[in-house]
């Protein structure tokens, strides 16, 4: 094993005789725990002799009295250790009740601590494995404890994987996988004077990126004595005003772009097949940089929304491997596909103590932010930009001016005729048959050294790489030129595996099991016997999530007012929200709403109709902290009441999300369907200081002094859509007039009235519009009617004159007599 190796394996595990402890109060302490408990999954060698003094000697105490070597990796984790924590624990070592610890704590939510403060009672989570096929662990404020037996079940799943493959011989991409399936939800820490909201999992994930960069930092710059820089106070001090570490971010510029210029037939797939491939291009191009510097997954601080962060050792050799392997990968995509597509890339140096300050953690994140806008502007060197120029150059070939592909419109590769789709090159027709495989169950995506069918091609830095997916049988007969492997929600073992990749990936089916096209979700609106068929879509994704990154955790007027502002709690509210983009989205399109405690939450209805629970709608892409979806619009309104509930329980009301919500004909060009529910999401934006809101349907021409422009007339805060528009308004109408049933006590109403109340709520609010307004609602009276049918009468034309009197029930009203017409319209008039 390499050196870095082991150590990274040591920082993973040096905190997990915690488990241990907490399962058997017996044991003494946690260090001694844990290297006990690996010892029966080691052998006796030099390396396994480290990994335990680093287990037993991670704490000042031991190593006080320890005779190490100056070199001793104990050292490293130790520092590391405290790093991460952003606390000596010099005095707290122990797990003990007489140490103020209570091990039967469970994790809580870092939400508590997020944003403003707030009365509410603490959300924990239970304790549990991470099991993707399980309910979603939705944090609770019920009364729940960490059980002895929990701990023990979380032990025995380490055992197992253990004895399957010795801590040794397994990859730490798999070793880290096993700690997130076992460790994600328990506490870091359980002391009682501390707030326990760091999970173990990112404890030790965030130790082992320091204590790798550390390492790779020591060792450019000749450091052997890591006593010196790491434990003693003097060296120590030194140490951390260095600038040891290297903060890098990425980013895919051409996105939007390149998802969503697909043609209309087969959308779905193209789509779900070019949202795929850009992110599996950017986990391969990560784990490209990583390997290259010698680091592992666990320097990955966030990835999502083709965006990341890692961090690096701050050396000259690491920034020279950086700016190679960017350039090397912005000169592949400018071969494959032109100027749509770029890899931005900026990092900037920090020291320990920066990453243990909030201040200067802003002050980071804003260096790299800047040097990332600065690379985005200057996209290319000028060999890069030579070669554009030339007509001659491999970037401008061109094998048939008179022939381009139908979908991406480039000219310099072959194309295979596609049907009435026309002519299209290889690369889109192997995107839409990844979005078709994208459907099977058991597939996983290897990425491999050389081609054995028609995979498509994928950046390899000095190499060529390829992309299949393949069953677990393909993968073995494949197994010699197996680079990686990702699985889909699932948990693989093996060397190979690069990670497994957490998708959105919910799609519906026909009766038959088929996928169902856009034009079968369109027709399956209001549960397939109602209303006008259009096809919905949604965009929305978190508010001002960037501003919440930098002052979230920041309590303002407090006397240590950064205190909380941790690299490793920055880390863990990046990993759970893209927990919940990507499984807990997934599941509630699923109709799963709950979660371990005894909150019954119901699904929303508009029209309270019998349905399926699992919604009619298809996922095309939902993480980082966005989504975009497709369905059946009356579904998908709903669907996105229900995620917004699950968010704000989730994140326990403090952050929100904002979304545009239009319909369309199934035929409607993609690109265009993506452009105008994008421009509703930015009205949602900007409609109030909090946002926090719904733009539905579509845009009006409003005429403003000279010109004209185009708004959106039903924008709403969440609560106030379920609860005035939906739950009063539109239950209203519902229980009033006969929409789809014959009942004698409700009012009888036809389209042509309905548009009629519809055009006088649109019209100039003056008296004269109000006197139509009362007129209409004349012309409504029954004659000879039942008691019940004129109390029905009298209490709707009440209630629709005192709401049309007041501007914000007024637009409230338009829109609900809009849901209702929508659900009434007939099919034929869809044409």
């Amino acid at each position: 094993m390499a050196e870095i190796d082991v150590l990274i394996k040591a920082a993973l595990l040096h905190d997990i005789g915690k488990m241990c402890l907490r399962a058997d109060h017996s044991l003494g302490n946690h260090s001694n725990a844990g290297a006990n408990f690996l010892k029966k999954y080691m052998d006796n060698s030099l390396e396994a002799e480290q990994v335990s003094r680093c287990l037993r000697l991670h704490h000042a105490k031991a190593l006080k009295t320890a005779k190490l070597l100056a070199d001793d990796f104990s050292y490293i984790v130790y520092e590391a250790d405290n790093i991460a924590a952003a606390a000596d624990r010099r005095e707290r070592e122990d797990e003990g009740v007489d140490r103020g610890f209570d091990a039967q704590s469970c994790l809580q939510s870092v939400f508590n601590i997020f944003g403003e403060q707030t009365s509410n009672p603490v959300s924990k989570y239970y304790l549990r494995g991470l099991n993707p096929s399980d309910k979603f662990n939705y944090p609770t404020t019920e009364m729940c404890y960490a059980s002895d037996d929990k701990y023990e079940e979380l032990v025995n799943v380490l055992e197992s994987n253990f004895q399957r493959a010795g801590v040794l011989d397994m990859s730490n991409g798999e070793l880290l996988r096993i700690l997130e399936d076992v460790m994600s939800y328990i506490p870091s820490s359980t002391n009682k004077n501390e707030v326990c909201d760091i999970s173990l999992y990112i404890h030790s994930k965030v130790t082992a990126a320091l204590a790798s960069c550390m390492y790779e930092y020591f060792s450019e710059n000749k450091i052997k004595d890591y006593k010196k820089y790491c434990y003693d106070q003097s060296g120590n001090s030194e140490f951390r005003k260095q600038d040891a570490f290297l903060l890098v971010s990425g980013d895919f510029s051409g996105i939007q772009d390149f998802i969503y210029t697909v043609p209309s037939k087969g959308a779905l797939k193209s789509l779900r097949g070019r949202s795929f491939y850009l992110e599996i291009f950017m986990e391969n191009y990560i784990d490209e940089i990583l390997q290259q510097l010698g680091l592992s997954r666990a320097n990955l601080l966030y990835t999502g929304g083709g965006h990341f962060y890692l961090l690096a050792a701050n050396t000259d050799t690491t920034k020279d491997n950086l700016k190679k392997i960017q350039n090397a990968c912005n000169e592949w995509l400018l071969e494959k596909f032109g100027t749509k597509l770029y890899m931005a890339m900026g990092f900037a140096p920090c020291s320990a103590s920066d990453l243990q300050n909030s201040g200067m953690q802003r002050n980071v994140f804003a260096a790299v932010s800047k040097k990332l806008n600065q690379d985005k502007l200057c996209r290319y060197d000028i060999q890069n930009l030579a070669k554009l120029f030339d007509s001659d150059s491999s970037y401008n070939k061109n094998l048939d001016g008179s022939r381009e592909c139908a979908v991406c419109h480039m000219s310099s590769k072959k194309l295979i005729a596609n049907g009435d789709a026309g002519d299209i090159c290889p690369t889109c027709k192997g995107l839409f048959q990844l979005g078709e495989k994208l459907f099977k169950a058991n597939r996983h995506f290897a990425v491999l050294s050389k081609a054995v069918g028609e995979e498509l091609d994928l950046f390899g830095y000095n190499k060529p790489l390829f992309l299949a997916v393949m069953d677990e049988k393909e993968l073995e007969e494949n197994s010699s030129s197996l680079v990686r492997i990702y699985s889909k929600n699932k948990a693989l073992t093996g060397r190979n595996i690069g990670t497994r990749l957490w998708l959105a990936d919910y799609y519906s089916t026909n009766d038959k099991g088929a996928v169902m096209e856009f034009e079968d979700l369109a027709e399956q609106c209001c549960d397939g016997g109602h209303g006008i068929k259009r096809l919905g879509v949604l965009r929305a994704d978190v508010d001002n999530l960037g501003a919440a990154f930098i002052g979230g955790f920041i309590r303002y007027g407090k006397e240590e007012p950064e205190k909380y502002a941790t690299l490793s709690r920055y880390a863990d509210l990046s990993r759970d929200l893209g927990m919940f983009f990507k499984l807990a989205v997934s599941k509630l399109c699923r109709g799963e709403l709950n979660g371990f405690d005894n909150i019954n939450q119901q699904q929303f209805s508009l029209y309270g109709l019998q349905k399926p629970v699992q919604r009619k709608v298809h996922v095309v892409y939902s993480g980082g902290d966005d989504m975009f979806i497709v369905g059946a619009w009356d579904e998908l309104i709903e669907l996105a009441v229900d995620i917004r509930r699950a968010f704000t329980r989730f994140t326990n009301g403090k952050l929100s999300f904002s979304a545009g919500l239009a319909m369309f004909s199934h035929g409607y060009p993609i690109s265009k369907m993506a452009e105008i529910t994008g421009m509703l999401e930015s009205a949602a934006k900007s409609s109030n200081k909090m946002k926090n809101s719904i733009a539905l349907f579509g845009f009006e021409t409003e005429q403003k002094n000279a010109g004209s422009c185009l708004c959106c007339e039903h924008i709403y805060d969440w609560t106030t859509f379920t609860d005035k528009v939906c739950k009063e308004k539109l239950q209203f109408l519902l229980q009033h007039l006969n929409i789809d049933t014959v009942d004698n006590n409700k009012l009888k109403t036809g389209k042509a009235m309905l548009y009629r109340l519809l055009n006088l709520l649109e019209e100039k609010d003056d008296n004269m519009n109000l006197a139509r307004f009362a007129y209409t609602l004349g012309r409504m009276q029954p004659e000879k009617a039942s008691v019940q049918l004129q109390q029905c009468y009298n209490e709707f034309s009440q209630q629709m004159y005192k709401w049309f009197k007041d501007a914000d029930a007024r637009k409230q009203l338009r829109t609900a007599l809009d849901l209702i017409i929508y659900y009434i319209r007939d099919t034929k008039e869809d044409a």
